[in-house]
């Protein structure tokens, strides 16, 4: 099963403001049968009461909440709930997820599944204004999931019970238009997307064709790829050499992201016309999204191994490491050794390190002990490390085996940045009697990034030792300096006071220069008063 990631379209449309953070402090559940209105959600959850407004419909309860809040000294919140978008969720709260996701402080857009495959929505769902006392002007809106725990900034909310999708998606429009393009129209265009209903659809694609916002373009472009039944429209932005290339691959990744039916044969007739390699690339990028895998694959395959654009090639490859699966590792080895150009090559390891295979770190090993290319070698083994603890056994036998002293310095470095005891075992054993005293010193520069009494412990032993070798002293005492100060200084102070060689001391004493903590400052008065 190919594996999920977040989606850099989603994050890049929704970074640029169609969602802003709420602080999360207090469960909200409301009801606009009363004045105080309550009505208890599952266990556990608290109750809050919001203040119920009546009203014919939301225009004359929105002006009601209006005449309220003028009265107050405090800004204010409107509130009311709609007919949400099956299949998205606000600010869920959930730990593992498999889709597209978004979180700007405490609010998060999530469109996908929870590990176990069940599809994550947020039903319960509201737009919350936030007003000025005295003229009434929105400063702020927000979409909250009212089953989370919000303080509302401590103003108080003015429920205005739930709005039919005319009212709700004609004030939300009137709000877009009449703001000027800031993060509130943007929250306007957000909040109209989040309405389950057919108008929904010819109003993103008029912002999309009207709006001066590429934000408000932007999102709009998204947010259609999830209403679906769009594919036309949104392949005619995929085309079209006049519009801008980060709304083309933006249509492009809405194609892949939808639900239609032959969404992926749409992406590769898109393929073949373009000729802007950004955009070609971010169709790969979408086709490697896609729900049809089988298809998906095949054509990551094909651009992979056979499009003359070597940026193409490269994307592709990067893409199949998304991919969980025996074959795909077989197919990524075979376009390693037929593939000439350095970069591709380089993304080849690349997807070999992403991929779950076990398969994948046989291969990359063996390429990190056999490649001729010294370059290549090295990524080899920086990439076989970032799979971490599953490959210590095999970096330390490539460490023992190996004898260039530039590729045993590569896998001491990408050993140093997996955290494991048997790390620090080696990098102790390497630092202490390594016969290369540049392996020692880097191995105690590599203990010095390490946080831990142990690691300390070794490098004030090894700086102080009386016989020892005054470049591996000089370079314990530099690793030292890197520490935490209170863990550094008075250690540097006792080595530059009492160390026999004076080429340490001077190193402890620069160190302690360079510090700049106050005990250093005394010490320095100490030596310059006798």
């Amino acid at each position: 099963m190919r594996r999920s990631r977040i989606s850099y379209y989603l994050m890049m449309t929704l970074a640029l403001g169609t969602l802003a953070c709420a602080r999360a402090d207090q469960a909200t559940t409301v009801s606009a049968a009363a004045e105080s209105a309550e009505q208890n959600q599952s266990a556990g959850a608290t109750v809050q009461s919001f203040t119920a407004v009546a009203g014919a419909d939301l225009a004359a309860r929105l002006e009601e909440a209006g005449r309220r809040g003028r009265g107050g000294q405090t800004p204010y919140w409107s509130a009311y709930s709609f007919d949400v978008r099956p299949g998205v969720a606000i600010d869920p709260g959930i730990s593992e997820f498999h889709g597209s996701m978004n979180t700007i402080g405490d609010t998060s857009v999530f469109v996908g599944t929870t590990a176990s495959g069940m599809t994550v929505e947020t039903r319960n769902l509201a737009v919350f204004l936030l007003r000025e006392p005295g003229n009434n002007q929105i400063t702020r809106m927000e979409i909250y999931n009212l089953e989370r725990k919000r303080e509302y900034s401590s103003y108080p909310v003015y429920w205005l019970g739930r709005s039919n999708n005319e009212e709700s998606l004609n004030y939300l429009r009137a709000l877009s238009d009449s703001a000027a393009p800031t993060m509130l129209s943007e929250r306007a265009v957000l909040g109209i997307s989040l309405h389950d209903d057919p108008r929904v659809a010819a109003m993103l694609k008029s912002f999309i064709q009207k709006s001066q916002n590429q934000r408000i373009r932007s999102s709009s472009v998204y947010w259609l790829g999830q209403v679906g039944g769009e594919q036309a429209f949104l392949a005619d932005l995929v085309r079209n050499d006049a519009e801008e290339t980060k709304l083309r691959r933006q249509a492009a990744h809405a194609i892949g992201e939808s639900r239609d039916r032959g969404a992926l044969t749409t992406l590769q007739s898109l393929y073949d016309v373009v000729k802007d390699i950004e955009v070609k690339r971010g169709i790969i990028q979408a086709a490697g999204n896609s729900r049809e895998e089988e298809a998906a694959l095949a054509f990551l395959l094909r651009v992979a191994k056979n499009d003359p654009e070597r940026q193409a090639r490269r994307t592709a490859v990067q893409q199949l490491g998304e991919f969980e699966r025996a074959n795909v590792t077989d197919e990524l080895m075979k376009i390693y050794a037929s593939e000439t150009d350095l970069e591709v090559k380089r993304a080849v390891l690349h997807s070999l390190s992403e991929t779950k295979s076990p398969g994948a770190q046989a291969r990359l090993l063996n390429l990190a002990r056999t490649e001729s290319n010294p370059e290549l070698r090295k990524r080899a083994i920086h990439v076989l490390a970032e799979r971490g603890e599953a490959v210590i056994a095999d970096l330390l036998s490539l460490y023992d085996s190996e004898r260039t002293p530039e590729l045993r310095r590569t896998v001491l470095q990408s050993l140093s940045e997996i955290k494991s005891p048997r790390v620090e075992d080696k990098l102790f054993a390497v630092a202490s009697s390594d016969e290369s005293l540049d392996l020692r010193r880097q191995a105690i520069r590599l203990l010095g990034e390490r946080a831990g009494k142990r690691s300390l412990d070794f490098l004030g032993n090894t700086a102080q030792s009386a016989d020892g070798n005054t470049e591996v002293q000089m370079q314990a005492v530099r690793a030292i300096s890197e520490r935490k100060a209170e863990e550094a200084v008075p250690l540097l102070i006792k080595i530059a006071k009492t160390h026999p060689n004076q080429q340490v001391r001077k190193q402890a004493i620069r160190a302690l220069g360079d510090s700049g903590d106050p005990r250093a400052v005394d010490f320095f008065r100490e030596v310059l008063a006798r």
